[in-house]
């Protein structure tokens, strides 16, 4: 039976200037999309050379990692599944500085399977054993050999097995938080005071006019106000709850960059790619974005735990006040928080982190 077009007199096969017409949409349609996600990779390409990439070592030894003790689950790049460990250490570099200590010290863990990230703060106090150095509170690890005795100092005072490092300066941390629009937190006048000195002696420094906190209360502070909120030691219970206004703010950030759009990651991206130091390549990098497109979830503690001080937690060495812990209890819960989910924070830990 003839069809329709047959009947009223059409070939039921397209014209040959139809058919080529069709052929030259779909080809002009390929070549669009081709050179849309060619830009894509140049974009991208260009974003990352912004990065600081070292040359960090991979070999276990001079990581420290005792490879007889080193958890099983953990594995040696971000590209397996397990969980990965990733140093973070905020650094405190004025102009001309060649050596500085890690003022903030984290471990950032990954854990891919399960769609978690879990940040382990570190208090900057803590007395360990420095290689070559003896009994140091921890922070000094950066200023005596960079991020890599930092990372060796880790490994082997808690019996971990990082490989990967990140630093940020705290100068260019701001510039990270004014990406994602600042951060939305709840200060009190006596921290607002001592934020507000921070910020005039940033401020002279860059030759910049000094951007204050006006008032306190719930509101949102800027990269540079973030910062300095960030850094009070001397209000509250000194560095207890300084590390735990450190980890607010990184969760105020991590859940702002949530909450963003994809198609804003690369700009994003652009900003805060060029203010971080780190061994992490572009294979880890892609992996650690492939991440947060699930949309994790991210819980943080802090170590030593309020159990694990000795006495009162207070020992003088060298001459300085250190917080004196106990290295086996300590590990052993940061192990079990990292590798099996068990959270060691108890009521007086919240307590001196100022939490209510």
């Amino acid at each position: 039976m003839a069809s329709r077009r047959e009947y009223e007199g059409q070939s039921a096969a397209p014209a040959r200037g139809q058919k080529r017409k069709k052929r030259g949409c779909g080809c002009l349609l390929g070549i669009v999309l081709a050179v849309l996600a060619l830009a894509g990779v140049l974009y991208c390409g260009s974003i990352l050379k912004e990065l600081n990439v070292t040359d960090f070592t991979t070999d276990t030894s001079e990581l420290g990692i005792n490879e007889d003790h080193s958890d099983e689950t953990v594995k040696s790049n971000l590209g397996n599944t397990g969980i990965v460990n990733i140093a973070l250490f905020g650094v405190d570099q004025r102009e001309g500085d060649t050596a500085f200590r890690s003022d903030a010290i984290m471990i950032l863990s990954v854990d891919k399977p399960a769609g978690k990230l879990k940040l382990s703060t570190i208090m900057r106090d803590s007395l360990v054993e420095i290689e070559d150095h003896g009994q140091q509170k921890i922070t000094k690890a950066y200023y005596y050999g960079g991020p890599e005795l930092a990372v060796r100092t880790l490994n082997q005072n808690f019996n971990l097995n990082i490989r990967e490092y990140a630093a940020v300066n705290f100068r260019q941390m701001a510039a990270i938080i004014d990406a994602v629009g600042g951060v939305d937190i709840d200060i009190s006048e006596a921290e607002r005071q001592n934020a507000n000195n921070s910020i005039r002696e940033q401020s002279e420094v860059a030759g910049l006019p000094a951007d204050y906190i006006e008032s306190a209360g719930l509101q949102t502070l800027n990269g540079t106000q973030a910062v300095a909120y960030a850094r009070i030691r001397y209000v509250g219970n000194a560095d207890f709850e300084r590390t735990s206004r450190q980890r607010e703010v990184l969760r105020k950030v991590f859940d702002k960059a949530l909450d963003m759009n994809p198609l804003q990651y690369p700009e994003f991206a652009r900003k805060f790619l060029p203010t971080v130091e780190t061994s992490l390549d572009l294979g880890d990098i892609l992996s650690l974005a492939d991440i947060m497109l699930k949309k994790p979830t991210l819980q943080d503690v802090r170590f030593p735990t309020n159990a694990d001080l000795i006495g009162d937690g207070s020992i003088m060495v060298n001459g300085e006040n250190c917080l004196n812990l106990d290295l086996q209890s300590t590990s052993e819960k940061l192990h079990a928080f990292i590798y099996d989910d068990i959270d060691p924070t108890t009521d007086a830990d919240r307590l001196s982190n100022g939490e209510h």
